[in-house]
């Protein structure tokens, strides 16, 4: 067993020492974290909003000047690259509403358009990381998602007796003269 001299140990003592100022100055400072605020107050409420818009800011300043050009079999693409990373995630309602319509590509402009107005809200309210993800692949951040919302006829549905001769009546109104023939009850 070899014994170090004490000289020696202080040497290298002394340079881990100098080694760790040197990187605790380079470490950016701190933040201060800020007192936690119940998120249901209004400072809270604004605390939120302070830190969100602030991260909007900083992806805005970051990527001002990406506007590459990009194709709809790109954006498709990344779409459904999109779809997989939220399916390993575990979110499949917002996979389903990804589903519902095949994104079209105007200019820079997505268009996509929903069923109703319900799913349109869920959409809109959970679609900042998806934009996010399309501007850095697409490097292009000028794109936008449009969602048009299109209300389909929902037929009544008719469960008494008297509902579905009214409707028989309604595309066949001889059944009244057959029902009066035969004397029959509805």
């Amino acid at each position: 067993m070899k014994i170090i001299p004490e000289e020696t140990i202080q040497k290298i003592e002394e340079k881990v020492e100098a080694k760790i100022e040197q990187v605790q100055q380079n470490l950016p400072p701190k933040i201060d974290t800020l007192k936690r605020v119940s998120s249901l107050s209004i400072k809270g409420l604004k605390q939120k909003a302070d830190i969100s818009n602030q991260a909007k800011t900083e992806n805005v300043a970051v990527g001002e000047h990406l506007a590459d050009p990009f194709t709809q079999e790109d954006a498709i693409k990344h779409w459904n690259d999109y779809i997989e990373i939220l399916e390993a995630k575990g979110k499949k309602l917002f996979c389903s509403y990804m589903r519902l319509s095949k994104p079209v590509l105007m200019g820079t402009n997505i268009l996509l358009e929903f069923p109703n107005q319900g799913s349109k809200e869920d959409f809109e309210n959970t679609n900042s990381e998806l934009i996010g993800y399309l501007k850095t692949k697409l490097r292009n951040y000028d794109i936008k998602i449009k969602i048009t919302v299109i209300e389909t006829y929902k037929p009544k549905v008719i469960y008494t007796n008297e509902e579905k001769y009214k409707h028989f009546k309604e595309l066949n109104p001889t059944i009244e003269l057959f029902r009066q023939t035969f004397e029959l009850d509805i």
